[in-house]
């Protein structure tokens, strides 16, 4: 028998035994076509290797591996192969690199033909985020706070808090949160949760959380309001001193064109679309107001309408209008 077969059997033998169903010595022989201790043998050589395997005793017994998430090595194809590593490089392009995504995209490039290897170095360097721009979240902050949703526990963080506009200091709070929801909304990622000390839903950015901890202690789910609708409120209208609330008679898509999801919150109406957003100082907002290329009516707050009348005086006078 051939290194090469003796290694085929061995990925195999690790398959059939992490599917859940508990095989004997005998069995596994007759299917591989070697002797029982042939087959003890690769046991003791997968267990070597790291993968937990059980062995019961008795005329029913045989072996099964530890949990049914132990995996052999990934048989990839090119194709399957060329998409991880993509998703892997544009990972390291968008500032969320990690020394296992560096590693595993070393792997990959390795079952890669050569020009496919090439195609992926290119990728690599094609993508590259301006200083300023990085996102600022740490992928264990973003994998742990995502375990902690997935397995209902309870995530304790530290969160550095807005700096209020008449301070030049930013506070420091200890969180401990059931945390329900990560949502990337423009260029940062949130998390939506129940504040445990504030009894209350909050959102948190992750760029500004730090020492993320996954407790042991579960949580039973609450009802929530809807997560992301919570975080473009939060993030566009609640941050701010004033909210704004335009009609606009265009249709949701055409709206998005002028004021991104990022910065409003855009909602389907029967004439057209509503748009919310916050700023903080209402002169900024007749500004955009007046800008928007379809006709539009104040909502709220009513003193939106003496900003834009006072930016209608301002730009006649600068247009040399006569009075």
């Amino acid at each position: 028998m051939t290194a090469m077969t003796a290694d085929f059997r061995l990925l195999s033998l690790l398959g059939m035994v992490a599917s859940g169903r508990t095989y004997s010595a005998t069995e596994l022989a007759a299917h591989f076509g070697v002797t029982p201790r042939s087959i003890r043998r690769d046991i003791t050589s997968l267990r070597q290797l790291g993968y937990v395997i059980e062995s019961t005793p008795g005329a029913a017994g045989g072996y099964r591996a530890h949990s049914r998430t132990v995996l052999p090595p990934l048989q990839l194809e090119a194709g399957e192969a060329l998409a991880i590593a993509l998703g892997l490089a544009l990972l390291n392009g968008a500032g969320l690199g990690t020394s296992n995504a560096d590693s595993a995209t070393a792997k990959l490039r390795e079952m890669l033909p050569a020009v496919m290897r090439e195609m992926i170095g290119d990728i690599s360097t094609a993508v590259s985020v301006l200083a300023g721009h990085e996102p600022g979240v740490d992928m264990t902050s973003v994998m742990t706070t995502a375990s902690a949703i997935t397995s209902r526990s309870v995530l304790t963080f530290t969160h550095m808090k807005r700096k209020p506009a008449d301070s030049s200091r930013a506070t420091a709070m200890e969180r401990r949160v059931e945390p329900v929801q990560l949502v990337v909304l423009g260029a940062h990622w949130y998390l939506y949760a129940w504040d445990l000390t504030r009894s209350d839903w909050r959102v948190f950015r992750l760029d500004r959380m730090t020492q993320v901890h996954e407790t042991t202690f579960a949580f039973s789910p609450r009802d929530h309001p809807d997560a992301e609708a919570a975080v473009s409120s939060a993030v566009t209208t609640d941050a701010y001193r004033h909210t704004v609330i335009l009609d606009v008679d265009a249709t949701v898509a055409e709206t998005k064109a002028w004021f991104p999801t990022r910065t409003a919150t855009i909602t389907k109406t029967d004439d057209g679309a509503r748009i919310e957003f916050g700023v903080e100082d209402l002169g900024w907002a007749a500004v955009i107001t007046a800008a928007t290329p379809v006709e539009c009516r104040v909502i709220q707050p009513p003193e939106l309408l003496d900003a834009l009348r006072d930016l209608g005086e301002r730009a006649g006078k600068m247009s040399g209008r006569p009075k």
